[in-house]
This record gives C-alpha cells, structure tokens and sequence, in this order.
C-alpha cells in the first residue's frame, strides 16, 4: 500500500519531534519518491515563480529545506512549540522557534531522511532504509485525516504527522518510552507555515504500514 499524502484546508490543528533528554537531548545534534511529472502542480502561482537555489547545501524557497542536491523534499515546516493550558481558559498556545523540520528522499528512492534544527544546525537527522524503514499509519478522527510517518532512537520515539482537512499543517510529536515529552506545530497556512509534495509517493521499502506503539496515535 503506497504511502500517500493528503490534501489540506486551513483551520486549526491536532498536535508533534526529536529527543533524548526531555529538551536538550530533543535537538542533540549529532516518492525516488515517484518523482511527479509537474512538481509545481500543487503550487500557488506566485509561488511557482520562486526558484530553489541550494546554498551550502540547503535549498531555499517558500519554506526553509534541510534537503540537499539529489534529494526531494516530501516535508517542509516551520516549526513551533506547544505549550499546553498556559492559563485555566487557554487549551493551548503556540510559541515560534527557527527550527525546520524537513523530510527528504533520496532521488534514487535509498533512503528516507528526517532532518530538524535551525537553518544554520541540525539538531536530529535520522534516515530510514530498507533495513531499517520508517513506520507508517494512517488515521482518520471525524473528519480529520492524518497520515504519520513515525522511527525511534533507543527510548525516544518521534512521530511526524501530516494532517489533513479540519486541522491541516505539520506536527511532531515526542515520546520518551509512552510519555509524551515535546509537542511541535508548524501552523495551519500551506505554502508559509509548511509545504507538503502532496503528488509523491514514499517508496515502500522505507515507509512499512505499522500500528504506532503509543496508544494515542493509533
């Protein structure tokens, strides 16, 4: 079953990114997706316009990228903290940070790569291969799609979800064991707070259909 992105409209988010220990382990450093024949089909006009250019090997363009040459961005977004019931009234609010988040495939469809930090360094970088491979799942709540691409490093389990319809844009959720440590949301405008290639497939080696280990995404 081939891994699909979903389409979005703008409204207000469900919640999700690296780790280690609670905050500073979560930025410790350290489809070919079938490539579409157009990929600027699913692009505003005005953003067409807008060449990437790779400059010390980020590409820039209407998101920031952690993609390099002879990779294809599946994922870019700008990514802000979640901050649960700052006050007794408030559910939640968002605080922005210079973390991107960036999910590349290899042109050659070898590997999968989950790249955040800031433009000038990489907090967490971790590729998926066809040994070891991403997890993948897809749920639907009311009429909120979401398609999650999820790997863990020893205890710490990442899950990046890609959310479409009443609450789309692009969350990274962080668990140490089945404790959720860290919550991170890009925003709900496509083309300024992420930009998802909504027309590639992953390959299927390196995205492997799984139930998520944490209850809460399931």
């Amino acid at each position: 079953m081939s891994f699909k992105l979903i389409s979005f409209c703008y409204c207000i988010p469900v919640l999700f990114l690296n780790g280690c220990d609670e905050e500073v382990s979560l930025f410790s450093s350290s489809k070919t997706p079938s490539v579409a024949k157009n990929e600027n089909a699913n692009l505003p006009a005005t953003a067409i316009k807008q060449k990437h250019l790779v400059v010390e090997g980020l590409i820039e363009g209407i998101v920031p990228s952690h993609c390099k040459r002879g990779e294809t961005a599946y994922i870019n977004a700008k990514m802000q903290k979640v901050i649960r019931n700052p006050t007794a009234k408030v559910t939640y609010t968002l605080k922005p940070t210079d973390n991107i988040l960036s999910v590349c495939v290899a042109n050659n469809n070898s590997a999968i790569t989950y790249r955040y930090g800031t433009e000038q360094k990489i907090g967490l970088e971790y590729t998926a291969t066809a040994a070891q491979p991403f997890g993948s799942y897809y749920r639907q709540i009311g009429k909120v799609g979401e398609s999650i691409l999820f790997f863990n490093k020893g205890n710490y389990y990442y899950y990046i979800i890609n959310t479409g319809g009443m609450g789309s844009g692009v969350s990274v959720n962080v668990y140490k064991n089945k404790t959720l440590i860290a919550e991170f949301f890009s925003g709900n405008e496509a083309y300024n707070d992420f930009v998802i290639a909504s027309n590639l497939d992953l390959p299927k080696s390196l995205a492997i259909e799984l139930q998520p280990h944490i209850n809460t995404m399931q």
